[in-house]
C-alpha cells in the first residue's frame, strides 16, 4: 500500500547553542536553582567525567563538578539538588549541585550516599521516583533495582530482562517500575 503523504524532515536553528562538554553527553536534566529568579537552570553529565550546571538564560557555566569516571546517565531529584549518575563501574554516585570543593575520590559535590557495587556491568539509566529518597537504576547486568538512598542495599533487585541482555532504560510511576531492554521488550514491574 502506497502512501500519498511526503515525509519531509524539517530543519529548525537552535536557539542557544552550549559546547557543554569535550566528550560525549550522556545525560541532561532541568535543574532546581535558587540563586536564580527564572529558575532556568540545565544539568549535563559526560564521558569526560563532568557534571555541569548552566543558567541558560546567561548561557553561562554556574557549576562543574569533576569526577573520576565517566558518567553514563543521569537523573535529578524534582525537589532537591541531588542528582544521580550512573558509571560503567558499575556504581551509582550521588551529587549534590549546591557543593563545590573536595569530596570522596578527589569528586568536588560527591557525598557519601554512593550506591557501591550497584551492579555486576555498566549503568544504562537512573531515574527518581516521585520520593525523593527512591532511585531506581537499570544497567547491562539485565536487572534493575529500587534504592533507599539512605541505604547502601537496593530495596528491590529484580532480573528485568534475560541473561545475556541489558537494561538500557527504566520509567518510574507512583506504583510502578518500567524497563526496556536489548531484548526489544518493555517490562512492567510493581513493587
Amino acid at each position: 500500500m502506497e502512501s500519498n503523504v511526503s515525509s519531509s524532515i524539517q530543519e529548525v536553528a537552535p536557539t542557544i547553542s552550549l559546547k557543554a562538554h569535550s566528550n560525549d553527553i550522556s545525560g541532561i536534566a532541568w535543574g532546581y536553582n535558587t540563586a536564580t529568579t527564572t529558575n532556568q537552570t540545565l544539568i549535563t553529565s559526560s564521558w569526560d567525567h563532568s557534571i555541569k550546571s548552566w543558567d541558560v538564560e546567561t548561557q553561562n557555566v554556574v557549576l562543574t563538578l569533576n569526577g573520576s569516571k565517566v558518567a553514563t546517565c543521569l537523573t535529578r531529584c524534582q525537589n532537591s539538588n541531588v542528582v544521580a549518575t550512573g558509571h560503567p563501574d558499575c556504581t551509582v554516585r550521588l551529587w549534590d549541585m549546591r557543593v563545590q570543593g573536595s569530596g570522596a575520590e578527589g569528586e568536588g559535590g560527591f557525598f557519601d550516599g554512593t550506591l557501591r557495587p550497584s551492579h555486576n556491568a555498566w549503568i544504562s539509566a537512573v531515574k527518581w521516583s516521585q520520593d525523593p529518597y527512591v532511585l531506581t537504576s537499570a544497567s547491562h547486568d539485565g536487572t534493575v533495582k529500587v534504592w533507599d538512598i539512605r541505604s547502601s542495599l537496593p530495596l528491590h533487585t529484580v532480573r528485568a530482562h534475560p541473561k545475556g541482555q541489558k537494561a538500557l532504560c527504566v520509567a518510574v510511576t507512583e506504583d510502578a517500575v518500567y524497563s526496556g531492554g536489548s531484548d526489544c521488550v518493555v517490562k512492567k514491574f510493581k513493587f
